[in-house]
């Protein structure tokens, strides 16, 4: 009697385990597709570069993509709180999103590229298979016109990947 009890308990405990590790992977996502024309993301960037400063690991990082104006918008703050329902990052007054332009888009995912910031060309490639965001940062180089002294520090690519707000630093 006393195998079964233990038999079934570790069946409960395995069982817990699947449904707790589910319900953190779905929170780490953070992904919702609406009608495959709207895509809206949040979290914060997880960067593959070992020194992040203090104040960008507590950034949080709304994201929204419409298929049908070809845009996606994303804003980063550390005291960013979702607008109301009826309002979209497009609409909102209280922020200020950088803008992306929708390269691509498919079953599979999208690519969006903006280069309004200086120094390096931003993409943006979102994975609606693996629910997963990638921002990938490239310096614009010697060849464009932000060829300067400033913008000669930025050497390397920069891979960040969309973390729920409760994993990852």
């Amino acid at each position: 009697m006393k195998r079964i009890l233990i038999a079934g308990g570790v069946v409960l405990l395995l069982a817990a385990s699947a449904s707790v590790l589910a319900s953190a992977e779905a929170q780490a996502q953070q992904i919702k597709i609406t009608n495959r024309s709207y895509v809206a993301a949040s979290g914060k960037w997880k960067s593959d570069m070992e020194s992040t400063k203090p104040e960008e690991r507590d950034a949080k990082v709304q994201i929204e993509c419409d298929k049908n104006i070809a845009l996606c918008a994303v804003v980063e703050g550390a005291n960013l709180v979702p607008g109301d329902g009826n309002a979209n990052l497009f609409t909102r007054l209280d922020v200020s999103p950088v803008h992306y332009t929708i390269l691509h888009w498919d079953a599979t995912g999208l690519v969006a590229q903006t280069s309004a910031r200086d120094c390096v060309t931003d993409k943006l490639v979102i994975d609606f298979r693996a629910k997963s965001v990638t921002m990938i940062q490239t310096p614009k180089g010697s060849n464009s016109d932000e060829d300067n002294e400033f913008c000669r520090v930025f050497t390397k690519t920069v891979t960040s990947h969309l973390v729920g707000k409760t994993s990852g630093k």
